[in-house]
Formats: C-alpha cells, sequence, structure tokens
C-alpha cells in the first residue's frame, strides 16, 4: 500500500488512503481517480467516499452506500438543487450487486421535509402512464409510410397492442 500511495499526488488522498479510506471527486487527477478505482474494485481500501459524478459509467459495486443528501449547489442558478430521482437510485443501485455481493444496504442521509417523498417513492408502486397520445399521430404517419398501416382497421390493430391502449382500457381520462 505505501508503494501505491507514494504515486498519489494528491495530499489528502495519501493521508486517507494509508486509513483504507478513498477519496474519489473531478478535482483529482486522472492517474490518482484510477488508483481509488482500482484499489476499491479491489478490496484494498473499505471505504469509498465520492461525489455524485461517480455513480454513473463506473462499475463500482459496494455492500453499503450512504447517499448524504439529495441536492446539489447549482452555480449557475446559485441554488440548491434536488438531484434527479434517477441519480438518487443509481446512487443506491451501487448497494448490493448480485454478482458481488447477496445483500445490500442504501441509506440516504435527507432534510425531514424530503423524508416523506423518499419514503413514499421507495416503498409504494410508481405509477407509468404512456405518452403516446402525444406523438400517436406521428407513429401512425410513420407506420402509414412504411406501409405497415394501409386502412383504419390496421391502425386500431395497431393501437391495440400498445402499453397506451392497455392504459386507456383501465384509465379512460387519459385522453
Amino acid at each position: 500500500m505505501e508503494l501505491i500511495c507514494g504515486g498519489v499526488r494528491e495530499t489528502n488522498l495519501k493521508l486517507t488512503l494509508a486509513f483504507g479510506i478513498g477519496i474519489h471527486h473531478a478535482g483529482l487527477t486522472e492517474r490518482d481517480r484510477k488508483v481509488v478505482e482500482e484499489l476499491f474494485v479491489n478490496q484494498k481500501i473499505q471505504i469509498l467516499v465520492a461525489t455524485s459524478t461517480l455513480a454513473w459509467g463506473v462499475n463500482f459495486p459496494a455492500h453499503l452506500v450512504v447517499v448524504k443528501g439529495t441536492e446539489y449547489f447549482d452555480g449557475k442558478t446559485r441554488r440548491y438543487v434536488d438531484f434527479p430521482i434517477t441519480d438518487v437510485l443509481q446512487m443506491m443501485g451501487r448497494a448490493g450487486r448480485p454478482q458481488f455481493d447477496n445483500k445490500g444496504v442504501a441509506m440516504i442521509l435527507l432534510h425531514d421535509v424530503k423524508k416523506h417523498f423518499y419514503k413514499k417513492f421507495l416503498y409504494e408502486p410508481f405509477p407509468v402512464e404512456s405518452n403516446l397520445l402525444e406523438v400517436l399521430a406521428d407513429h401512425l404517419n410513420a407506420e402509414v409510410v412504411a406501409g405497415t398501416i394501409g386502412s383504419k382497421q390496421d391502425a386500431m390493430d395497431y393501437i391495440t397492442w400498445t402499453y397506451f391502449f392497455r392504459r386507456l382500457v383501465m384509465n379512460p381520462r387519459l385522453v
């Protein structure tokens, strides 16, 4: 480990690596980031503190993921903005990857005012609706041009095979 730490440029990273803790953020050199990634994947460090950018693009399975906050500061608007829910799910999804671990734990630390939203999102089914109605004319025209639809009956048959149709039968208020 000392040999690896000797090649690291970032002073704080050197100090934390000596204790088995890695740091990963955009301010590190690419070489330092690669060292941290390799050490974590090979389980040479047990703890990795990282920014949200690590959630996307790199396969970093972990047993425990702690998401500290669900907001980030947006410099353009000069205010705190919520992470998209997909980003939070992506971060949580690092915990307990089946090919690496038999279970995982994800913990979100957040303000009390957001607690209800995240509990509801995590424990209740999320409604999924079709947005086909907004672009249905474009799809039907494309199928007419492609020769798939040649009559009104063909158009009706086409629509009955869509998720939009299935949701429409269950919830006629969609139209």
